[in-house]
């Protein structure tokens, strides 16, 4: 595999941060096609990182082993944890998007902008305007698949899901609050 290319596909992912590079971006400017994408990741080995790819983004994230390490890290920073409020919309969110803040409040039954501004500022929530209507329309963003372990918003539980595998989705939600 040429070198040269593992070393510009690994800067590059360095340099998007957790945010990534949308699929076609970074074919264009590594400037080969999907298969050859495939084998230079296949062939990648850095110690403690992997790359990931969730929705149409590709990520460095850290490797599954290093997790108890990472959790640390991340409970031990206020500004990581979410509010139940914000919890409640960002689940809202996930499940009904694209969704406007008046139907999020509606839902809830309470104002919503802090919350959706939290989700807003930490990247797992984006506002999009759509020509069919005034109101800002209200997304999950490829950030929060990866902070979910999600690849697609499909992957979502569901009333269908099993009940353990919905019970360790929303206990990884707790865990995003810091509990």
């Amino acid at each position: 595999m040429n070198t040269q290319l593992t070393e510009a596909l690994v800067a590059i992912l360095y340099t998007v941060g957790e945010g990534g590079i949308h699929e076609s971006e970074l074919l264009e400017v590594l400037n080969i096609e999907q298969k050859e994408l495939n084998k230079l990741i296949d062939s990648l080995h850095i110690p403690g990182l992997v790359i990931e790819h969730y929705g149409q983004s590709y990520m460095l994230a850290t490797q599954k082993e290093t997790a108890p390490f990472i959790e640390s890290l991340v409970l031990n920073h206020n500004s990581t944890k979410l509010s139940q409020a914000a919890m409640e919309v960002l689940a809202i969110i996930a499940y009904n998007q694209p969704i406007t803040r008046g139907d999020i409040e509606f839902i809830r039954g309470v104002n919503s902008d802090g919350p959706v501004k939290t989700l807003i500022a930490k990247g797992l929530v984006l506002s999009k305007t759509s020509p069919t209507s005034r109101a800002q329309h209200l997304h999950t963003t490829d950030l929060f698949l990866n902070v979910f372990g999600l690849s697609q918003l499909d992957d979502l539980p569901t009333t269908d899901e099993d009940d353990e595998e919905i019970e360790q989705f929303f206990k990884n939600l707790t865990n995003q609050k810091g509990e």
